[in-house]
């Protein structure tokens, strides 16, 4: 391990690990391991829970734990704040790089090698069945299923293939999370001193990496690539830091390397939870209910083909709409763009689908926040209670329509207004000056603005229309 005793080595400000707190927990690889081989042991007695005890009532623990626990905090909450936490403390991750180390390591076929794996698993095997079958993933025998799948799938992937490849390609979450991590603070990177600049010919951080990525290069690039925070780089070398930086600031710069998986994950993710949710569930439980055209078409799919319960055209219909309505705002609105600017299709919506990260990743903290004091504070407590023989039982620390949660809202705002602010920002990177630039940043922003009009519209159905509030 290089300890640049010839090159003394002075930790800026910003860097996390010049903390000794930091530095023995976050930063320290033999602490997280206890912390994933706790989560992964929790994950395992979770999945053998919910086979063995599949009544709702009678098993509370299975689907709080992933449901109530993992996604909301782990995964929404330490997004747009701590980067790519999830990952870091993630037992799947953690079972894949300790048995790729004693499997056949072989390479991942090239046809396999393929980002939108992940991302089609995440969308197909939870937001599809979430709208078109409700209810079904809230069971915990289901659930305990869900996740027992995806756990042979890290086992059988980590024996063959080598390089993270169930991370970096088959994980629902390890494609998607690395994407929204952009919107956070923290920056994983290498110190630009004599050592790391030009003597570093082996760099040890990239040697250490499971994922063969290199944190000398993640400045360079403004792009982490699919780093998961392993740390395994922060063992091999004192040179690593990761640094608190300007909110969004990889966004706010040009990215030499854009990737079209990235942007894809803001699209997508955009309209499958953020519009679909505002569509099925926000309009979908107020008083105009019955003339929404999803729930109408829904309906008549719903009578003309005699399929009823447990699949719901309506939240398919939702969905599909929600789909097209995205895509539409953002392709139109950027292949417009380049007609005005003459610049190719591809180079707009590789530079300018970076804005959209933070709508639906900044967005979400409004529901996250609101069911904490409604619904997951007291399933998760009493889940873990009654999953360990503890005696006590705790209630909601909220009702649904208690006025002061209204608070919340506010970050869909924001998510809006910040989206905006880096629109504006990175439309500037093509040089375009007055009207032209206003004219091509209303047509790029035209998914912001619908979002914006569409949180603004469901606030006053629920509570400024006189219609009453939802149900």
């Amino acid at each position: 391990m290089k300890k640049f005793s010839d090159y003394p080595l002075n930790r800026d400000k910003n860097d996390l690990l010049r903390f000794r707190f930091f530095r023995s927990t976050f930063g320290n690889t033999s602490f997280l391991n206890i912390l994933r081989v706790s989560l992964l042991l929790l994950t395992l007695y979770a999945i053998v829970y919910g086979l063995v005890i599949p009544d709702r009532k009678e098993n509370l623990f299975t689907t709080a734990l992933f449901w109530g626990l993992f996604w909301p905090f782990f995964m929404v909450i330490t997004l747009p704040t701590l980067g790519n936490f999830f990952c870091m403390i993630c037992p799947h991750g953690f079972l894949s790089r300790k048995l790729s180390k004693i499997g056949f390591k072989l390479n991942l076929p090239k046809s396999l090698k393929n980002p939108y794996i992940g991302i089609g698993l995440n969308i197909m095997l939870y937001w599809f069945i979430l709208y078109t079958f409700p209810g079904i993933l809230r069971q915990p025998f289901i659930t305990a299923l869900f996740f027992l799948f995806f756990t042979l799938l890290t086992v059988f992937i980590s024996i063959l293939f080598s390089n993270g490849s169930y991370c970096r390609y088959f994980c629902p979450i390890g494609r998607v999370a690395p994407a929204f991590a952009r919107v956070g603070f923290t920056w994983l990177s290498t110190y630009k001193n004599e050592l790391c600049d030009s003597k570093c010919d082996k760099p040890d951080c990239a040697f250490a990496c499971p994922y063969k990525l290199s944190p000398l290069k993640f400045e360079k690039n403004n792009s982490m690539d699919t780093c998961t925070l392993c740390m395994e780089c922060v063992k091999s070398c004192e040179g690593v830091k990761l640094s608190i930086k300007k909110w969004s600031h990889s966004l706010l710069n040009k990215i030499p390397k854009p990737q079209s998986w990235e942007v894809w994950v803001y699209i997508l993710f955009l309209a499958v939870i953020t519009i679909t949710m505002r569509f099925h569930h926000g309009l979908g439980h107020s008083p105009i209910k019955e003339s929404l055209p999803w729930v109408t078409i829904g309906k008549w799919l719903q009578s003309t083909t005699g399929i009823g319960k447990p699949f719901d055209f309506v939240g398919l219909t939702a969905l599909i709409m929600a789909l097209l309505i995205t895509l539409s705002l953002i392709l139109g609105g950027f292949y417009l763009t380049s007609r005005i600017i003459k610049r190719p299709f591809k180079e707009i919506f590789l530079n300018l689908g970076y804005a959209l990260a933070p709508l639906m990743i900044i967005g979400s903290l409004s529901h996250v926040c609101h069911f904490f004091f409604t619904h997951y504070y007291h399933q998760v407590i009493n889940g873990f209670a009654q999953a360990f023989f503890i005696d006590i039982r705790v209630e909601p620390l909220a009702e649904r329509n208690d006025a002061w949660l209204r608070i919340f809202y506010i970050f869909p705002f924001i998510a809006a207004f910040w989206s905006g602010y880096i629109m504006w920002v990175r439309i500037g990177f093509f040089n375009i000056k007055g009207f032209k630039k206003i004219v091509s940043y209303i047509l790029s922003s035209g998914i912001i603005i619908f979002y914006l009009g569409l949180t603004i519209f469901i606030l006053y159905i629920r509570y400024f229309s006189g219609l009453g509030h939802h149900h």
